[in-house]
């Protein structure tokens, strides 16, 4: 069904268009969550913020916008606190705003195909409670922005291919090329739309970039990855033949390693370089949920198209003390790459299997590795003694009186 866009609703966005000077500042030290389209039809914004704010000292919400298909909650078999529903599972890439579709080309973003959500702008929603509040807001496009049944259809040009030319299938989805020009287009236009439209401080991505491993099952072999790579100076065809009768033969290994790096840098350049065109200054944050170099990613070249990084650690929620090494050895690496001055959060998990203890834990580590904030995943599935060991836990390091 499509959406219907009112008068009224057109004047209170430009409204709040127009208010985005009024930004709430920076905090020294952040405490963000995400939420979920689903979160705020069920529970409503303002009984989430109070939650938010009075258990977890919380001063920055941002939607997830662009959701992939995954069951939520993801840790546990039933939402803790939803008062309409015990899980929900999110549609294949779909859109929880109300996107203006002259702002698009060849791709188009796909609404809800549930009229109850569907037929509201839940970003929107989202940014007016948060700003009355004084909170920073900000809005997430996730792991997949295009959905299967259109990418494995029309927009198949658009995907990745293994070195056998075949498309790549990560899951229930084709992941899309960062290569192709009418993919990167797309994810360049979502941003602007959000970033123009919409009243946040951050832009937060974590789309899925080259798969993860080596020349058999890692990188993309397409047609736009053969004309990029001529731009670079590479000839992906010639490394192809080469690779495919041996996958670890050198130069050609090495070059098609530097040729992921070099795309994928590209990539968010282009997204960093459309949003800080714009009028007013938007944050492009960078959700780290990857081992790095396995999918491509070098984070020393990403950080000059990026303006923050949010470690998505979750060791938190496996319930294991041990584990929260895991969580310091990839602060501390993460810090080191970008140096001391950039930026970044770290995720703190709060959904089961995590206890108190370790959520305090995982607060004094991101303190001692020098974090600016950690951020909450995820608030559709924490329990509410997790939610108020955050709390705990900025006292305890001091952030918080």
């Amino acid at each position: 069904m499509k959406p219907s866009y009112s008068r009224r609703f057109f004047l209170r966005l430009a409204g709040m268009t127009a208010a985005a000077a009024g930004a709430a500042p920076r905090p020294a030290f952040e405490v963000s969550a995400s939420l979920y389209a689903w979160d705020l039809h069920d529970e409503g914004i303002e009984k989430i913020l109070d939650n938010l704010q009075q258990m977890a000292a919380v001063d920055s919400v941002y939607l997830i916008a662009l959701m992939h298909y995954e069951r939520r909650p993801l840790t546990s078999a039933e939402f803790p606190h939803n008062p309409v529903r015990k899980m929900f599972q999110a549609e294949d890439s779909r859109a929880y705003w109300l996107p203006d579709m002259k702002r698009y080309g060849r791709i188009k973003p796909r609404l809800s195909d549930f009229d109850w959500l569907n037929q509201t702008d839940w970003l929107w929603t989202l940014v007016e409670a948060a700003r009355k509040r004084g909170l920073r807001t900000g809005v997430e496009i996730s792991h997949t922005v295009l959905d299967q049944e259109r990418a494995k259809g029309e927009f198949i040009d658009c995907v990745q291919r293994d070195i056998n030319g075949q498309p790549i299938v990560f899951g229930p989805t084709y992941p899309i090329c960062p290569n192709s020009p009418d993919a990167r287009q797309y994810v360049l236009n979502l941003s602007l739309e959000l970033a123009t439209r919409y009243d946040v401080d951050y832009l937060m991505t974590c789309t899925l970039p080259f798969m993860r491993g080596g020349v058999e099952k890692g990188g993309c072999f397409c047609e736009n990855c053969v004309k990029t790579a001529k731009e670079f100076g590479f000839d992906l065809v010639k490394a192809q033949a080469v690779l495919k009768q041996k996958p670890t033969a050198q130069p050609e290994l090495g070059q098609w390693r530097e040729f992921r790096n070099e795309s994928l840098a590209r990539y968010y350049k282009v997204m960093h370089d459309g949003i800080h065109a714009l009028p007013r200054g938007v944050d492009l944050r960078f959700n780290d949920c990857f081992n790095g170099a396995a999918w491509g990613l070098d984070v020393k070249r990403l950080k000059p198209h990026l303006d923050s990084i949010r470690v998505c650690d979750y060791s938190e929620q496996t319930g294991d003390a041990a584990r929260m090494q895991d969580k310091r050895d990839w602060l501390t690496r993460e810090r080191a790459a970008v140096g001391q001055d950039f930026p970044m959060v770290s995720a703190v998990a709060v959904r089961p299997k995590a206890t108190p203890e370790l959520i305090r834990e995982g607060v004094k580590i991101a303190v001692e590795c020098g974090m600016n904030g950690i951020t909450l995943g995820h608030y559709d599935g924490a329990e509410f003694p997790m939610l108020r060991a955050i709390r705990d836990g900025l006292k305890a390091t001091g952030k918080i009186g």
